[in-house]
């Protein structure tokens, strides 16, 4: 079945057009400093033919400082120049003679005039599609003074920021590079909320290929949806940032700042943040979910800080949150060989909340469905230390080294009181828990990479190996305190009985995991290049759980439960081989290659019982991409990949987890690996003849032994086969493996300035199909979801002074189930929202953002409709206005709330959350801004174009690999 699937998905993807084969010729080169030899992002480079009146055309430099300009014509002379801010302009005359020509390195050196005297070279639009890069020009798209990168961001086509998670056409940013380096690791909303507007010279966005893919050429489906931030070339020297604080009523806080120091290539940001009004400046990957209960994305639009009141907003969240974090990034190259970052980041927060929630199981056979009721108090304290290192060591013009290590530290400590009622449709009672638990956490994550790169003599024949290595262990203590009682069948309820939990559980799991892939290419040809790689992976995972009763007579915990307790290990070894063919010509190039896997998978359980699991697998893995990017901004790309998803040992491990009595959890050591089969099809359209930008992707994922719940609910008392009773009501949920899990979505995003308002619309519309399945009481259910949504921003480009953004997003979800069919449901969720920055007179600011969301299908009582208005005044003053001092009312409505709702394929679940509620807050901010110029080496004030240097990337976006 895995390999049919496949094959057959392979094949659709042949369905279109062959490769062209035109003759056009190319080309390329790379642009860097005179001073350092680093890449020079963003340059722009004009090539026409050598004739007075040739009209140019335009490309910029990728974040390797490499361009490619194709649809050349062989022995015609062209003219090649480099331009860029600050920088004096290169020149090269060029006659075609061959397909494909190699200008090499380009050095620019810096122009000594003013800025005022610097000239603009033609007419810069707002977006282009360069290659694989959809490129922004900031200049385009006018904020505040006080806006940062996630604000400007938010005006540019496809991208939008909610609850501190960005997407980008569809897909969620994993990177945000500052001038092609990490900054604070792969903490996007950080790096985003960190830097003023003012230093953006261009956003890119782009599919960053991991490093050895960009060398090789070929695509290894390891790849993360990147922005690149391209600063100003003269905000590259000198220091700014902000620091703020404030105090207002009920006890609320706030105070922080950002400072960064550039000095060329040298970059030192430090930051830091304390308040208890849910604002943080980091994304979750600092809240690595020890407890469920800190965190959660509420409904209810802006959070906590009011909108464009505060830059560091990340979004409403369950509860009321205080952090305290510092974070310190570090940048800078040594010499022409070593480039090294770093950054270390700390951060505490404390979350207190209380919700509501109230489920609704999938139940068939006539017994009528169940309802659980809940109600809960919950709070935690999460402290993290996260570390990120690297450096590239450039050895020679033939052999690079890069070494990436992380380091994570986490510790965290939650306690809930929560309540809660099992019932069936007829109102009678099945089971109910008053239910107490506090526990502790402690654990470390570390990884690193080590990947050695080697260029031979000829062309395209490269040779690469990659070694990593990760380590993680987590330590935990929970205590569980619980009363429970269990209803009997007649009616009234009369037939009830009780039972009481006081025990104590020590969880420990590490794990290590060894893994290395070699990759050999070699060109056979002008246009063909081929790949032949190794990769061998071994896991291996130890956890357990001792879980111990109260002694009365001891009054202590010292009885040890057999049935609550396991001790698991798990082995997997897997060796992996394959051949690829790769294509490239002009605007067309392609990818072909098989992988042949078998993975072996070996656990064992030591307690209370013995027994094994030895299983092999064995797959096929294909893969298939062909792209097409035309100089005048038109792309288009398709996609095909097979992989396998391993499962984790906790889903192995067959404990039972009685954290809640009434909802029992296992795993299942008989489960097989995820085989999945993605397609992805990509068209955009953007470039200067055009005065609009349009982006259409398709994606579509296939899963074969689907890892996903099977729930199982004890209609009477049922003792399970490891001698744990279940109460009538009380549920077991497993993970199992099933085929037919499939996720559809299509994403159309359109974007045009409207040049006589001053205003930038952008307009989004997508279709999602989920097939979820899963299993209750050993019935197939499959959940069916279609969802429609639209979207529409309309931003202002009128001035720094006057900013707003009003926006519309509309979701209309259709949910299908296969049993049960009378649950089907239909559901609409809106949100309307407009912001305004105003700067006006002498310094006076009115900032203010209101937000509507409205609610119709989630069920009697969760149908809602309000609105979050908050707003500010202020007044800046001291020198070139660095101080502003501003009155801040948060919900000035009282209509703050936060509503949520999940469909699975077993149960629908509603949850209402605790929120912050109204206050106001009189905050003082100081902006820093202090900029320089670079310094000039006259020595190295070339202009001539030069070879040489170790090349910085690959593929698509450049490299050795293959041009």
């Amino acid at each position: 079945m895995n390999r049919i699937t496949s094959i057959v998905l392979l094949l659709a993807t042949l369905a279109f057009p062959a490769l062209a084969q035109a003759q056009n010729a190319q080309i390329t080169g790379t642009v860097l400093d005179s001073v350092n030899r680093a890449p020079v992002v963003g340059a722009y480079v004009a090539v026409s033919r050598n004739t007075p009146e040739a009209k140019p055309e335009y490309v910029t430099t990728d974040v390797n400082g490499k361009f490619s300009f194709t649809g050349l014509t062989k022995q015609v002379t062209y003219l090649v120049k480099v331009s860029y801010l600050s920088y004096k302009d290169a020149t090269q005359v060029v006659t075609l003679h061959n397909d494909s020509e190699d200008l090499g390195s380009i050095t620019l050196t810096e122009a000594v005039a003013n800025l005022k005297e610097v000239k603009v070279v033609g007419q810069i639009t707002a977006m282009e599609q360069k290659g694989d890069t959809t490129q922004f020009n900031a200049a385009a798209f006018k904020t505040n003074p006080d806006a940062t990168t996630e604000d400007l961001i938010q005006k540019m086509p496809g991208i939008t920021v909610t609850n501190g998670t960005v997407t980008a056409h569809g897909e969620t940013v994993n990177r945000v590079l500052v001038d092609g380096k990490p900054f604070f690791g792969d903490d996007a909303a950080l790096t985003l909320k960190s830097l003023p507007a003012e230093i953006v010279d261009k956003i890119e966005v782009f599919d960053k290929l991991s490093d050895q893919a960009q060398f090789t050429g070929f695509d290894d489906g390891n790849g993360q949806k990147t922005i690149n931030i391209v600063t100003k070339a003269d905000r590259k020297m000198g220091q700014f940032g902000k620091v703020f604080a404030g105090y207002g009523l009920d006890n609320r806080y706030q105070a922080g700042g950002n400072i960064s120091f550039f000095k060329g290539n040298q970059r030192i940001s430090v930051i830091g943040l304390s308040n208890n009004i849910n604002v943080q400046n980091f994304s979750s990957q600092d809240l690595l979910g020890v407890t469920g209960s800190g965190g959660g994305g509420g409904r209810g639009g802006a959070g906590g800080g009011g909108g464009a009141s505060n830059n560091f907003l990340v979004g409403n969240q369950s509860g009321i949150t205080g952090t305290n974090s510092f974070g310190l990034n570090y940048a800078n190259k040594f010499g022409k060989k070593v480039d090294v970052s770093g950054s270390y980041f700390y951060n505490r927060t404390g979350n207190t909340n209380a919700q509501t929630t109230e489920k609704e199981y999938f139940l068939s056979g006539g017994t009528g469905n169940q309802f659980y009721n809940e109600n809960s108090r919950t709070s935690s304290t999460n402290s993290n230390h996260r570390l990120n290192f690297r450096v590239e060591y450039n050895i020679n013009a033939n052999n690079s080294l890069i070494v990436t290590p992380r380091l994570s530290f986490q510790d965290n400590h939650s306690s809930s009181v929560k309540a809660g009622l099992t019932t069936l449709a007829n109102g009678s009672n099945v089971n109910s828990s008053d239910n107490t638990q506090g526990s502790q956490n402690k654990g470390y994550n570390f990884s690193n990479d080590l990947l050695f790169r080697h260029s031979f003599a000829k062309k395209g024949r490269t040779l690469s190996l990659n070694v990593n290595t990760q380590l993680n262990d987590r330590d935990g203590i929970r205590d569980l305190y619980s009363k429970n009682m269990f209803y009997g069948i007649t009616l009234p309820d009369t037939a009830m009985r009780g039972d009481t939990i006081d025990q104590r559980s020590f969880t420990k799991s590490d794990g290590i995991t060894l893994g290395g892939n070699l990759i050999y290419t070699e060109p056979i040809s002008t246009t063909g290049q081929l790949l032949f790689n190794y990769g061998l992976t071994v896991s291996n995972s130890n956890s357990s759980r001792e879980t111990y009763n109260m002694s009365f007579d001891a009054n202590t915990y010292s009885d040890l439960d057999t049935l609550l307790s396991n001790n698991f290990d798990n082995r997997y070894i897997t060796n992996r081989a394959g051949i690829g063919y790769r294509y490239r010509k002009n605007s067309w190039s392609a990818n072909l290659g098989l992988d042949f896997q078998n993975t072996g998978l070996y656990s064992q359980q030591l307690a209370p019982n013995n027994a094994k699991v030895d299983q092999s697998f064995t797959n096929v893995l294909p893969n298939f991409m062909l792209s097409y990017r035309s100089k005048s901004g038109t792309q288009f790309r398709t996609f095909f990949r097979s992989s396998t998803n391993q499962p984790s040992i906790s889903q192995l491990q067959n404990v039972i987890d009685n954290s809640d009595p009434l909802s029992l959890t296992a795993g299942n050591p008989d489960l097989k690996q995820e085989y999945r089969n993605m397609f992805n099809v990509r068209y955009a359209l953007a470039g200067a003849n055009r005065p609009y930008s349009f982006n259409a992707m398709v994606f579509v994922t296939q899963t074969n032994n689907a890892i996903v719940n099977s729930t199982f609910i004890a209609q009477e008392p049922t003792t399970l086969p490891n001698g744990v009773v279940m109460e009538r009501g009380s549920k077991l949920t497993t993970p199992i493996n099933v085929d037919g899990s499939w996720n559809a979505r299509t994403f159309l995003a359109y974007g045009k300035p409207v040049a006589p308002l001053k205003l930038n619309v952008n307009l989004t519309t997508g279709f999602n199909y989920v097939r979820s399945p899963g299993m209750i009481n050993d019935i197939s259910n499959y959940s069916n979801t279609y969802a429609v949504s639209q979207g529409l921003v309309i931003s202002s480009n009128i001035s720094e002074k006057l900013d707003f953004t009003v926006s519309y997003s509309g979701n209309y979800n259709v949910v299908r189930n296969t049993i049960q069919p009378k649950l089907n449901n239909n559901y609409y969720t809106q949100g309307i929202t407009g912001r305004v920055n105003w700067i006006f007179g002498k310094g006076f600011v009115v900032q203010s953002d209101i937000n509507n969301q409205s609610y119709r299908g989630l069920g009697q009582g969760y149908n809602q409709n309000f609105t979050l208005w908050n707003a500010s005044i202020g007044k800046k003053f001291l020198k070139n206005n660095a101080g502003e001092l501003k009155l801040t009312v948060f919900d000035i409505l009282k209509q703050n709330n936060s509503i949520s709702r999940n469909v699975t394929e077993t149960y629908v679940q509603d949850v209402t959350s605790r929120v912050l509620t109204q206050y106001a807050m009189l905050t003082f901010t100081y902006t820093l801004k202090n900029f320089g110029k670079m310094p000039v080496n006259d020595n190295n004030r070339r202009r001539e174009f030069e070879g040489g240097g170790f090349p910085r990337g690959g593929g698509d976006r450049g490299g050795r690999g293959f041009n």
